[in-house]
This record gives C-alpha cells, sequence and structure tokens, in this order.
C-alpha cells in the first residue's frame, strides 16, 4: 500500500491531513485530538482480570452473564475469599451506549455492592 493512500480524503488520516493544511481546519482538528483524549485515558482506567483468575462460583456466573453483555456490556468483580459466597462481589452492565461507559458503570456498581458487603479487594473489570 502506498503512502499516498494514507492521504486521500475519505481516509481518517488524510481528512486530519486536509484539516492541519487550513488554518480553520487545524482548530477543527486539534479540537476532535483532545476530544478523544479522555476515551484514550480511560482504557487503562480500571485494573482488569481474566475470567480464568476468578474463583469458581464468579466464573459460573459470568459465563451465564456474558452472552446478555452485547457489544459494549462489561462486568467487574471483586472478591475476599475463593470459596465464602458472601465475600464475592460480581457486576454487570448490558443496557449501556458505550463501552467506556459499561465499564464505568460496571466497576461502580461492583464497588458500591463490595462496600455493602465489606469486601476490602476492589473490583476489577473482567476482560476475555
Amino acid at each position: 500500500m502506498h503512502f499516498t493512500h494514507f492521504m486521500r480524503p475519505t481516509s481518517p488520516f488524510g481528512l486530519l491531513w486536509q484539516g492541519l493544511r487550513h488554518p480553520t481546519g487545524f482548530i477543527a482538528s486539534a479540537c476532535l485530538v483532545v476530544a478523544a483524549l479522555p476515551v484514550i485515558a480511560s482504557a487503562g482506567e480500571f485494573p482488569t482480570t481474566s475470567p480464568s483468575q476468578l474463583p469458581g462460583s464468579l466464573q459460573e456466573l459470568y459465563a451465564r452473564e456474558q452472552p446478555n453483555l452485547g457489544q459494549y456490556g462489561h462486568c467487574a468483580a471483586g472478591f475476599d475469599s475463593r470459596t465464602d459466597g458472601l465475600k464475592m462481589a460480581l457486576s454487570c452492565s448490558i443496557y449501556v451506549r458505550s463501552s467506556a461507559q459499561g465499564a464505568r458503570l460496571a466497576v461502580k456498581l461492583c464497588n458500591e455492592r463490595a462496600d455493602f458487603l465489606k469486601i476490602k479487594a476492589r473490583c476489577s473489570l473482567i476482560v476475555d
């Protein structure tokens, strides 16, 4: 693929390049980059864990909820004990508009549940 392919007006890089060539386009391009920074920064905002690192009962619950997650849904889990069910918290967000919103909501709800159950460990996002 040739370099000029990326600079076509129809490609995202080409639109950015076109915007950088004109003064008003530069301002619009800079605003676009600044607006995208919170989305990029939120990707590493929460600690993550894999489903295999969860206790068996949480793995079963997650496997049951996973088909309902859809495109943007996420689950978060926190636990102090691998055997005591009263020391485990799992929360999923399924009806959300974006992946970042789903991640924030799942961790928030899980942490609220963990506080209610007096679980010391903070919830982490479950990532496959």
